[in-house]
C-alpha cells in the first residue's frame, strides 16, 4: 500500500544483504522517484548513488538508476548482488512484448537476492504477477498461463484462473509474494 516506506524498506534490506554477502547493490526506480530514494537513504544513513551505467558503479556499495538505463543496456544489472525493483508495475505494461522479454533477459544470471516493490499490484492483473514471478526466477510467465489459467483466444492476455487451480494458485503466490496494506501487517500499529 502507498505510505508504507517501500523505499526505506528496498534500501535497508539492500544494506543488510551487502552487509552480509559485500559487493554492490542496485536499486531500480523510475526517473522520478529517483529524489525520494537519495532524501529517505539520507535519512536513514545509508550512502546511495544514482549512476546510468555500469562504469558508473565503482566500488562495492548500494547504487540507484532508472529503468530506461537498465532498457537501454547502458547498466548491466548481473554485476550486482542484490537487485530491487521499485514501483516495479511497470512491468504490467511490459507483458508479453519484446521489450518485456528484453528487460527480463538483462537479469538473468543475476543475484540470488531479487526483489520487487509496488504500491499498486493488482490482484485480478494475472499477468502483472506472473511477471514479477519471472522477474524473481520463480517461474517463466508462459508456465504460469498454461498451469493456472484458461486462455482467450480473442485476447491474448485475458486470463481466467481456473476454479479448480484457484487456491492453488494464491497459495503459491503466497509461497513468494507478501503483500502489505497496514502498518500493524509488520506488527506496528496503525495510528497516524
Amino acid at each position: 500500500s502507498f505510505g508504507l516506506g517501500k523505499s526505506l524498506i528496498q534500501l535497508e534490506t539492500c544494506r543488510l544483504i551487502l552487509q552480509h554477502t559485500g559487493g554492490r547493490g542496485l536499486i531500480v526506480c523510475p526517473l522520478g522517484v529517483r529524489q525520494e530514494f537519495l532524501r529517505d537513504a539520507g535519512m536513514v544513513q545509508i550512502p546511495l548513488h544514482f549512476i546510468r551505467t555500469t562504469a558508473e558503479a565503482t566500488e562495492d556499495g548500494l547504487y540507484l538508476t532508472n529503468y530506461e538505463s537498465v532498457r537501454e543496456g547502458k547498466l548491466d544489472p548481473r554485476s550486482f548482488q542484490v537487485v530491487s525493483l521499485d514501483e516495479a508495475a511497470i512491468l504490467r505494461g511490459f507483458g508479453g512484448t519484446k521489450t518485456f522479454r528484453t528487460f527480463m533477459g538483462m537479469f538473468e544470471g543475476t543475484s540470488t537476492y531479487r526483489f520487487v516493490a509496488t504500491a499498486t499490484p493488482d490482484p485480478n492483473e494475472y499477468i502483472e504477477l506472473l511477471a514479477y514471478a519471472a522477474f524473481l526466477g520463480i517461474m517463466e510467465v508462459g508456465e504460469g498461463k498454461t498451469r493456472f489459467f484458461k486462455r482467450d483466444s480473442t485476447k491474448a492476455d485475458k486470463l481466467t484462473l481456473h476454479p479448480h487451480k484457484e487456491r492453488e494458485f494464491w497459495l503459491w503466490v503466497a509461497s513468494w509474494a507478501l503483500f502489505i496494506e497496514r502498518p500493524s501487517d509488520l506488527g506496528c500499529s496503525d495510528d497516524g
